[in-house]
């Protein structure tokens, strides 16, 4: 009887034990598909707008280059990786589950991503840049298209160059002068020999450049992710210290996930959750472009040099923290929503109790 009392008591945890791996391997396992369908998807969507900056009008259409798909994918792995990461958490709103667990495998998968993803990344897009690579090249611009470029609009009836060794492309047509640029306004000129016109974003042809222009909506997130990545590439190159104090940021997004039951009503929660996260990157990307909070980032830095005499050698690496004024913001929205998830958890406690008073009242 002994013996059977302690194999039910054996099978009993170690069930409890499955239970409970349960979910943080269906969180892990969930986190990965995520990250490597997204990233897949993602790359060649970015790789074909790589495309369209050497697309001329009328030229046969590229759908695959290698030298885009490699810098698309070092591009958008970080992206990918966070924004799974934010998934998860609805996922966790939706799915709740034991806090333990919960909170020690977004830990660790948070962990994961800015320790080993993020940093894999960066140093596989330097090893990438090191290397001899054959770039796309881009065609002639084609004739025979209207092309509006600077409020005007250009024809060409043909376009050549005056030698082999020449770079500049010139072309033969019609200017439709729409802004005053040659006289008078709205009158049609001709010339036989002009450079062909080119836009100043990166693209070969101003048709593809005009019909790509991003709206506000699109292309402000976009340039505050540039500004992330370029900044967490130099964060990298100065070393471990400045890489752990930009990897802050992970910190602060992690911590988003103790609000996540603010309310009983769970599309407010996940409104809470995107929105705070969204204002941690939105604050951090204006301390690395934003001109005030740069001044100030930049004073702290100074400061903290100013520290380095005074540190110990094993110390002395704190002192030339690039971005000091991030950490610092970083930890404390980790603090601050920590704090806060206690504070809603109290309430909401407290609501409990006085619900449950309330009916035993009434019965």
């Amino acid at each position: 009887m002994l013996s059977l009392s302690i194999i039910r008591l054996f099978l009993a945890v170690f069930r409890d034990i499955l239970y409970t791996m349960k979910y943080p391997v269906k969180l892990t396992v969930l986190f990965l598909a995520l990250c490597i369908g997204a990233t897949l998807a993602a790359t060649v969507f970015v790789m074909l707008t790589y495309d369209l900056s050497i697309l001329v009008a009328g030229s046969d259409v590229r759908f695959f280059s290698a030298d885009f798909f490699f810098r698309a994918l070092f591009d958008i792995v970080p992206f990918v990786c966070v924004l799974s990461l934010m998934v998860l958490a609805l996922y966790i709103i939706r799915h709740p589950a034991r806090r333990l667990p919960l909170y020690l495998t977004y830990a660790g998968l948070c962990l994961l991503t800015w320790a080993v993803f993020l940093p894999l990344d960066i140093m596989g897009a330097f090893a990438y840049e090191a290397e001899p690579y054959e770039a796309p090249v881009a065609e002639d611009l084609s004739s025979g298209y209207f092309r509006e470029y600077a409020g005007n609009v250009y024809f060409y009836s043909r376009t050549f160059r005056t030698s082999q060794k020449d770079r500049a492309v010139y072309g033969e047509g019609a200017l439709i002068d729409l802004t005053g640029l040659r006289g008078k306004a709205g009158e049609l000129y001709t010339f036989s020999t002009a450079a062909t016109v080119r836009p100043a974003n990166g693209y070969t042809d101003t048709i593809f450049a005009n019909a790509t222009v991003m709206p506000p909506v699109v292309r402000k997130p976009v340039n505050a992710y540039k500004v992330l990545q370029k900044a967490a590439r130099a964060s990298w190159s100065s070393g471990l210290i400045s890489w752990i104090a930009f990897a802050s940021i992970g910190l602060a997004l992690f911590s988003v996930i103790f609000i996540r039951n603010v309310n009983s009503w769970r599309f407010l929660n996940a409104s809470v959750v995107m929105t705070s996260s969204l204002l941690v990157f939105t604050i951090n990307a204006m301390i690395y472009s934003h001109k005030i909070l740069s001044d100030i980032s930049l004073a702290c830095a100074d400061f903290f040099l100013s520290l380095d005499y005074y540190l110990p050698d094993l110390l002395s690496g704190v002192a030339r923290i690039r971005e000091p004024l991030a950490l610092f913001v970083n930890i404390g929205f980790a603090v601050f929503y920590f704090v806060l998830g206690l504070v809603c958890k109290k309430i909401n406690s407290s609501k409990e109790n006085i619900t449950f008073f309330a009916e035993e009242d009434e019965a």
